[in-house]
């Protein structure tokens, strides 16, 4: 056999285990705990939607919505890019999507560069952008849509704080890693409230220390795609920035006392790989107080 054959043989048998792996959906359970959990969020199960990417799980989603159902959550959270910018026509279907998942519990999303971006794109006739129109349709649907934004969560007269930072597009410059400001947090979404568990919706995972420092308890991240393409012993090789083994690639990280939980996501974009048990998954996080 000659080496373009067992070349051609190899790629061939690597490109059909990468399509059976981006329809393998995935349940994946991270315990959290801290003391200021209050004791009413005492094992409450928060679902995490990232970088969906448009993709579509069965007709309609079916099968994603099947899965998200059987991981029983209280609250279902997102850490962006459930839309492609390149697909602005597309956002009507997440965005239905996404509302029919209020029929299982509340949910609160958080943007990606992905729906930053969609900011560029005027909608003709309408006067308003493809990111207005899009976070119109959430709302119709009872969606929060948190840009720079904080809702305070309560249950039994007790409460948690969810954040979404909507980070600039010149923190996801491709290829180096740009420095964030100090202040730039603070300027951006004020002060953390210290006496609360503050959950961040950071869609780029890289500023984890930055977050940790503001008083994020526990960051919500993706964008790095479980880093494509994963190698045994290593973990992922390149995130869509370029950035070859990446740091906070995928799973949880700790720093200081805050956690934060990269998803691999759902989807893919540009690079429409996944490899080396890089399954799209969801993850669920079950929070428990401390004792």
């Amino acid at each position: 056999m000659s080496l373009l054959l067992t070349g051609a043989i190899i790629a061939g048998a690597c490109l059909l285990r990468s399509e059976y792996e981006k329809v393998c959906l995935k349940l994946k359970t991270y315990v959290i705990e801290s003391d200021k959990i209050p004791g009413s969020f005492d094992g409450i199960r928060i679902a995490v939607l990232s970088d969906l990417h448009n993709k579509k799980f069965g007709v309609n989603n079916e099968e994603l919505y099947r899965y998200l159902k059987a991981a029983h959550p209280d609250y279902i959270l997102s850490a962006g890019d459930l839309i492609t910018k390149t697909k602005p026509e597309e956002t009507g279907d997440v965005a239905q999507f996404v509302g029919s998942l209020t029929k299982l519990c509340p949910v609160y999303l958080g943007n990606g560069n992905h729906e930053i971006k969609l900011r560029q794109y005027d909608v003709p006739g309408l006067g308003m952008t493809a990111y207005d129109r899009y976070v119109r349709h959430l709302h119709q649907f009872g969606v929060t849509v948190l840009a720079d934004e904080t809702a305070v969560i309560e249950r039994d007269g007790e409460s948690i704080c969810v954040t979404g930072l909507d980070l600039g597009l010149e923190h996801y410059a491709k290829g180096t890693h740009v420095p964030m400001k100090k202040g730039y947090m603070e300027a951006k979404l004020g002060q953390a409230e210290a006496s609360k568990f503050h959950i961040l919706l950071g869609h780029y995972p890289n500023y984890f220390p930055e977050y940790a420092a503001w008083g994020a308890n526990l960051v919500l991240a993706g964008h790095m795609h479980g880093g494509t393409v994963r190698l045994p012993g290593v973990g992922g090789l390149m995130s869509p920035n370029f950035e070859f083994f990446p740091t906070y690639d995928k799973g949880l990280f700790t720093r200081k006392g805050s956690a934060m939980v990269v998803s691999p996501g759902l989807g893919t974009h540009s690079i429409n790989v996944r490899f080396g048990e890089n399954y799209p998954e969801i993850p669920v996080i079950v929070l428990r107080k401390k004792k």
